[in-house]
């Protein structure tokens, strides 16, 4: 993993595009990390007042200063980099020698301290330990961590020297181990937390907090295979809103995007607790899943929807209305691929037939 080369998704610190505590540890434990044949340095950092940062001028103005240390490593080189904790990150330099690496850490602390006002920090802006990894000096995973951990300490006792170069063998495990265990559990904890976090922005739509096409895709694979192993029907109804255009016109593109969130709310309010609702694509559309559910029932649904919102509408800047397709499995469709095809037909055909009206696929 490099500058060039985004980490998978979920070794990803999405709030500074560095690798993320997980992409340090896998890299740590792999064949390029300490141990390996070739030497490398690690260049820890660590945010100074970054507490009183976020204490004084919020918790934004933090992400900010966070983003801008990401920036600047990226910038700066084109080696590995990851945020390992709140506010520290580890930069991972092999090739060249140590007197080069310290050459680069140099460059990048002067740099970070030249720009650390733009984002409310003072000088030093960092603390700043270079560590040095000869060849074949084999490192346990919970040795190096030691390292960052000891040399962090060492630099920050002396203010004086907030940029300070150690040989790993210079480096022994702090007294309090167990604090170093503490605060990687506390860290690794965080690390899901944040994956969980991550995983919800990437399957949720921001304009309505529903779910998205990609949660939608996965949740209509996993029905249509479910019904296919149990020999049920499983239906999908294609909801295209009739009025976004004119919403736009007279309210322009924030009274568009209420339209869509109060159309969400109001489909999501006539359906039943396992059914599922999800924005499809771009716009006003919307997709329903009704599982165990047959044509038949699938459209007496898509009329009760379509009634909610032309009666639910009279309140809003407009009245509005919405076209509907219905499609089910088996009998629109033998797969997946099939099944969204026969709604997105269906759906147009309600759009070309003068709107405000739901299609069964086949009509």
């Amino acid at each position: 993993m490099d500058a060039l080369t985004p980490p998978q998704f979920h070794r990803a610190d999405l709030l500074t595009g560095c690798g993320n505590l997980l992409g340090f540890l896998e890299w740590l434990t792999g064949p390029q990390g300490p141990g390996a044949r070739a030497a490398c340095s690690l260049v820890a950092l660590d945010v100074n007042q970054f507490a009183h940062l976020n204490d004084a001028r919020g918790h934004e103005q933090g992400d900010a200063a966070l983003r801008w240390v990401g920036i600047i490593l990226a910038e700066e080189s084109p080696a590995p980099a990851f945020r390992t904790g709140g506010d520290e990150f580890v930069l991972v330099l092999a090739g060249g020698d140590f007197a080069d690496h310290f050459v680069q850490a140099g460059r990048l602390f002067a740099r970070l301290n030249r720009e650390a006002a733009r984002v409310g920090l003072s000088q030093p802006a960092l603390t700043t330990a270079v560590i040095h990894y000869p060849p074949s000096a084999a490192h346990s995973p919970a040795e190096v961590l030691g390292h960052l951990e000891s040399a962090i300490l060492n630099v920050k006792r002396r203010a004086d020297r907030p940029l300070t170069a150690f040989y790993a063998a210079q480096l022994r495990m702090p007294a309090d181990a167990r604090r170093i265990v503490d605060h990687l559990v506390e860290r690794i904890v965080g690390l899901g937390a944040a994956l969980d976090e991550a995983r919800h922005l990437a399957l949720s739509d921001p304009l309505t907090g529903l779910p998205n096409v990609r949660a939608a895709l996965q949740r209509l694979e996993a029905a249509v295979a479910q019904a296919a192993a149990l020999g049920r029907p499983a239906a999908v109804l294609l909801i295209d809103g009739d009025n976004l255009k004119q919403y736009n016109e007279l309210g322009g593109y924030a009274a568009g995007d209420d339209l869509i969130r109060n159309l969400g709310v109001t489909l999501g309010r006539q359906l039943r607790p396992g059914d599922f609702l999800a924005r499809w694509r771009v716009g006003d559309e919307f997709l329903v899943l009704l599982p165990e559910t047959g044509p038949d029932v699938a459209a007496a649904v898509g009329e009760r929807l379509a009634r909610s919102v032309r009666e639910a509408s009279r309140d809003w800047l407009c009245p509005v209305s919405v076209s509907i397709g219905v499609a089910a499995y088996p009998a629109h469709g033998a797969d997946l691929a099939d099944l969204l095809a026969a709604v997105e037909a269906a759906a147009s055909q309600a759009k070309t037939q003068g709107k405000d009206r739901v299609i069964p696929a086949g009509a």
